[in-house]
């Protein structure tokens, strides 16, 4: 309801959709709908590698190993893959090493609370917009240091998640294996009795990465979007309309 004078009571609710037309707006529209699609595209990311173990006593059939990896990436709390040579008794379990579930956990919590505080921004911006503008400023202030906040977790989430990544796509190389020496394939495995069995170890296939490619690059360009919102937020702020109203008029 609208005074005499025209104007909307604080705390009351008017629909103003002008407002998504605006910078801070829109932006907070691409950014809803960005930080959905960075946290989905990482949660949803999966992906295996494998290789053959080829026993000593029989070169001609390899022993095929698959290990799988999907979110929260800890690799090394999978169950180690068995396996052993014709004239073996005792089973070889092989795990794989990396635990990656802390940087990606970070990503996509960030991604989750970046949807829902834009989401709940937008239902401020369009339903209390004369709560908004209250003449204390207070709304806008909080606005722009939640807004920060976001941009420094995106830039953070974005660097450890990237971090990780480059050593989960050394892990899904399947090329450790030939140097751990806990791995039936390392050169250095502790003991002659592994080395003199196996023959050679050679690798199928490699992981593939597209979608958590994807997903590390729309973290950097969620930081931009929230990063470049904290100009149009800062001019609804009270340093804005200070500063410009103490600047000398020309003329």
């Amino acid at each position: 309801m609208m005074e005499a004078d025209g104007s909307v009571p604080i705390g009351s609710t008017v629909m103003d959709t002008q407002v998504l037309k605006e910078p801070r707006g829109l932006m907070r529209c691409l950014e809803f709908f960005f930080a959905i699609l960075a946290f989905a595209t990482l949660a949803d990311f999966s992906g295996s590698f494998n290789y053959s173990i080829f026993c000593t006593n029989d070169p001609e059939n390899g022993h095929s190993v698959s290990h799988g990896f999907q979110y929260p990436f800890r690799l090394d709390h999978q169950a180690p893959v068995s396996f052993n040579c014709s004239d073996e008794t005792v089973k070889h379990n092989i795990s794989v090493p990396g635990d990656f579930s802390s940087d990606a956990k970070f990503f996509v919590f960030t991604g989750v609370i970046s949807f829902l505080g834009s989401l709940g921004s937008i239902i401020i911006y369009v339903f209390f917009s004369p709560l908004y503008a209250d003449e204390s400023k207070k709304p806008p202030m909080i606005d722009f240091w939640f807004t920060l906040v976001i941009a420094v977790f995106w830039l953070s989430a974005s660097a450890a998640w990237t971090n990780g990544l480059i050593t989960l796509k050394w892990i899904a190389s399947a090329e450790w294996i030939f140097t751990s020496n806990k791995h039936p394939c390392g050169q250095t495995s502790t003991g002659t009795y592994i080395l003199t069995k196996i023959k050679e170890c050679i690798i199928e296939e490699k992981g593939h990465f597209v979608g958590a490619n994807i997903s590390a690059l729309l973290g950097y360009l969620n930081f931009f979007l929230w990063a470049s919102n904290l100009w149009f937020i800062y001019k609804e702020t009270s340093w804005f309309s200070n500063k410009s109203g103490s600047q000398p008029l020309e003329g």
